[in-house]
């Protein structure tokens, strides 16, 4: 039986029952018990290396051969796994360089699991050699249906192996020693490398600042790790090519890139164990609940079709901080998300209860006292009966025109950087709050790669795509072009592949200037800065109605850094500002303009604090300073412009941002001058919960010309737009 061809939603899970071969009558009762349950598969020899080769060359099959006839006889499929993620004792006390070595060059000893190096030829050769054995006896076995290679494949092996395989992949990638230099920036810290041998992977104990050289050793041993796998596939499709084979995922950040790995398998499988019940209050249960569904739609959209949740507790774990039991229906509701989601099966580990070491109190259908009067046993069966009544909807598709980018690269690179904030990036949260905002709305989304065809959506979202991989700018160019709808947020488009930051951020620059909707230029090349540049708000004559003047305020003066050094805008740009602006009142003498930048002026400071001291040519409008001691991020250069701007009259408002917190705006000198309200939460620890500064500000001009200035809080555009309130149709914003 082929596993696309079985007309019904796969129930059942990991049965190590090799645990109990001195007890015979276990294997019948068990049987017995998973038709009570509605079991319908179960995954064999995921860890049982000792127990079919147990010394070198001698293998005892004879068990697995009973078991595979019973199971198949009482109508229950087997995935059969290969046994290289546990090694038994006897592997590694005669071939010791097989375990692992840690960055910091110590050798690992025997013991755990998924803990062998991957470049290992003879590791290779006795993976192989018990692969193919497996496969010649089992291949063409009437029960299985499916492969389970190796068992949630992670981690990152430094021995010497591994270097020299490193320094070929990276003679393979950049060709010459010029071209790695040049890549990785090395003459920073005088780290230029004159020889390929000079290169060895990061370590804490050694070389941890070149952040090209962390990228692509994770890149190199994801590929060393998918090709291990491919190796395992080969040996087990030898035989039989026509059984499908997976390997069962389980972390966004496993190390693996599983958009890779998707291309070799024939199905996507996950391990999937929410942590219900481990938070203070309901919103955890919301926040578990969103999580897991997202989960679900990355395993959906790896390969556009259903896959499987291959394991998952039907009770609770044993290495959460608190593991908890589900509360009643948990179990139920956390199965059918899943089935929801794009799973085709949903399956535990374990089936029956292991009696000692690391995972004897782990969650499990059969307990320790092997009855079915448990409401574990319960529960499990009351699902096994929901999947039995929902075998139509095997092998349904999802077909979203939502997709949001989840990418392996930029993950590892967002990992490794070193910038505004170095703890709590939290990007998987970002990512998190994008996705939530969408599916509340009912809307089905796919999450995918960079490399990913856009063209199958409406709408991208692209939450911190700090990396830009090569071609990503020009597939988003041709995205919006088409019509489609493509949001990025902050800390997006600062780096190459490589790692190496834009100059001037070119992708986004000409991304910007492309979009249907958009008003960025990159303003005059003869002007400091990038962004200087005009937008006349015109009437229906022609005429000029109001002058958005937009202004680079630039970021770090000469030699400075953060509060020492924040730039200005420069005299040659408030030259160039006051003549455009003086051209403009030949037509109109009374015309008023609207200047925005980033940077406030030092006169906002100096207006604040006349207003402190009850001076009343300063005028209150709204908002507050509530950044630590005042603080305003003016420059220490002194700057022109403001003083420019109340001698030439046109410039009635000036808006700002830099400071996180502030929201102030008052009018002095006859300009109103305004902090925009904050929509980010990078800047600061816990910004995110703190909604007094969080929102935007709402310009409004009436038709008679006059303008109001307002903070918006997030609270109240939420709220506005769930009552549907509209704005005047006659005001012009």
């Amino acid at each position: 039986m082929k596993l696309w061809e079985i007309g019904k939603l796969l129930h059942g899970g990991d049965y190590n029952v090799d645990q109990w071969l001195d007890r015979p009558d276990i294997l019948a009762e068990d049987i017995r018990l998973m038709k009570l349950a509605g079991v319908n598969v179960v995954s064999l020899c995921i860890f049982s290396w000792s127990s079919l080769e147990p010394e070198e060359g001698v293998y005892t099959f004879e068990w697995l051969d009973e078991v595979m006839d019973s199971m198949y006889k009482n109508g229950i499929y087997v995935i059969l796994a290969t046994p290289s993620a546990g090694k038994p004792p006897w592997l590694i006390k005669k071939y010791p360089d097989i375990m692992r070595t840690r960055e910091h060059r110590q050798r690992l000893l025997y013991g755990e699991r998924e803990n062998h190096c991957n470049s290992n030829k003879i590791f290779r050769e006795k993976v192989c050699r018990i692969d193919e054995k497996l496969a010649e006896r089992y291949a063409n076995h009437p029960a299985l249906i499916l492969w389970h290679i190796s068992n949630e494949m992670y981690g990152i092996c430094h021995c010497e192996t591994c270097q020299a395989s490193f320094r070929k992949w990276l003679q393979g990638k950049y060709k010459t020693i010029d071209c790695l230099n040049e890549q990785y920036w090395s003459n920073f810290w005088s780290h230029r490398y004159t020889d390929w041998e000079e290169l060895e992977s990061p370590s804490s104990v050694g070389e941890t600042a070149v952040h090209g050289l962390a990228l692509d050793y994770k890149r190199f041993y994801s590929d060393l790790s998918i090709d291990f796998l491919q190796m395992e596939i080969d040996a087990v499709k030898k035989y039989n090519p026509s059984i499908p084979v997976t390997t069962n995922l389980f972390h966004f950040n496993c190390g693996i890139d599983c958009w890779k790995v998707s291309e070799i398998l024939d199905v996507i499988s996950f391990d999937k164990y929410p942590h219900w019940h481990n938070g203070a209050d309901k919103t955890s249960e919301w926040a578990v609940g969103v999580e897991s569904a997202f989960a679900y739609d990355y395993c959906r959209s790896m390969q556009n079709k259903p896959f499987l949740l291959m394991e998952s507790s039907p009770s609770s774990t044993n290495w959460m901080p608190v593991a908890k039991l589900k509360r009643p229906g948990i179990h139920m509701l956390g199965s059918m998300q899943a089935i929801a989601g794009g799973a085709d099966s949903v399956q535990y580990f374990q089936w029956r209860q292991s009696r000692g070491a690391f995972e004897k109190f782990h969650g499990a259908v059969v307990t320790h006292n092997g009855s079915e009067h448990t409401r574990v046993f319960q529960d499990v069966t009351q699902v096994g009966a929901r999947l039995a009544d929902l075998a139509h909807i095997k092998n349904t598709e999802t077909k979203a025109r939502v997709a949001i980018i989840f990418d392996w690269d930029n993950l590892r690179g967002l990992d490794e950087q070193k910038s505004l904030r170095n703890v709590n990036r939290d990007f998987e949260q970002v990512i998190m709050e994008h996705y939530e905002a969408v599916i509340q709305n009912y809307v089905s989304v796919d999450v995918i790669a960079q490399t990913a065809d856009f063209s199958r959506y409406k709408v991208i979202i692209a939450p911190m795509l700090y990396m830009f991989l090569p071609g990503t700018a020009d597939k988003i160019r041709i995205f919006i072009k088409n019509g489609g709808t493509f949001i990025i947020t902050f800390y997006s488009g600062m780096v190459n592949e490589n790692d190496l930051a834009f100059e001037c951020f070119p992708p986004f620059a000409q991304i910007y200037k492309k979009g249907k909707y958009c008003i960025f230029t990159e303003g005059r090349k003869e002007l400091t800065g990038v962004g200087n540049f005009f937008i006349n708000l015109t009437g229906s004559d022609e005429n000029v109605l109001l002058p958005l003047v937009m202004l680079d305020s630039n970021m770090y003066g000469e030699g400075g850094w953060f509060y020492s050094g924040f730039d200005r805008i420069h005299d040659d740009q408030v030259e160039w500002c006051m003549n455009r602006l003086n051209d403009l009142k030949k037509c109109n003498p009374d015309i008023k303009a609207m200047a925005f930048f980033h940077m406030p002026p030092a006169e906002f400071k100096e207006a604040y604090r006349k207003m402190k001291l009850g001076d009343k040519s300063v005028i209150y409008q709204h908002g507050s300073i509530a950044e630590k001691n005042e603080h305003f991020g003016i420059s220490k250069f002194e700057g022109t412009f403001f003083n420019k701007a109340v001698q030439n009259g046109a410039i009635k408002w000036m808006f700002c941002g830099h400071d996180h917190l502030n929201t102030l705006s008052l009018i002095y000198k006859g300009i109103q001058m305004t902090y925009g309200m904050s929509i980010d939460y990078l800047g600061y620890k816990d910004i995110d919960k703190s909604y007094i500064q969080r929102g935007g500000t709402l310009i409004t001009r009436k038709a008679d010309g006059q303008v109001t200035v307002n903070m918006v809080p997030l609270g109240a555009v939420v709220s506005t737009r769930v009552r549907g309130v509209n704005t005047p149709q006659n005001d012009e914003k």
